[in-house]
């Protein structure tokens, strides 16, 4: 498995909020390896929802976690059929 990248918005915003990834992975009800994704930007085929309790366990918008989503197509965000 890839390791987070140490200067994704991920890292940075639990650093921000002196929290470590075990403890946001508990607070949203996800694995340690979906945070990964998102610390990499892989959420293609990650669930909706999934990004969703990450992001509101961290009290930011999803954009703040995965900035690319604010670029990409309308429809081509995430699907809610996807892994994750």
């Amino acid at each position: 498995m890839n390791s987070p990248q140490r200067d994704s918005p991920l890292q940075r915003l639990l650093a921000v909020g002196h929290l470590r990834r075990i403890e946001l992975a508990a607070r949203a009800g996800c694995s340690l390896d979906t945070l990964d994704r998102i610390a990499r930007g892989s959420v293609d085929h990650m669930k909706l929802g999934t990004l969703l309790k990450v992001s509101a366990a961290l009290g930011v918008a999803p954009a703040e976690l995965v900035p690319s989503l604010a670029t990409r197509p309308r429809g081509g965000l995430l699907s809610e059929r996807g892994r994750g």
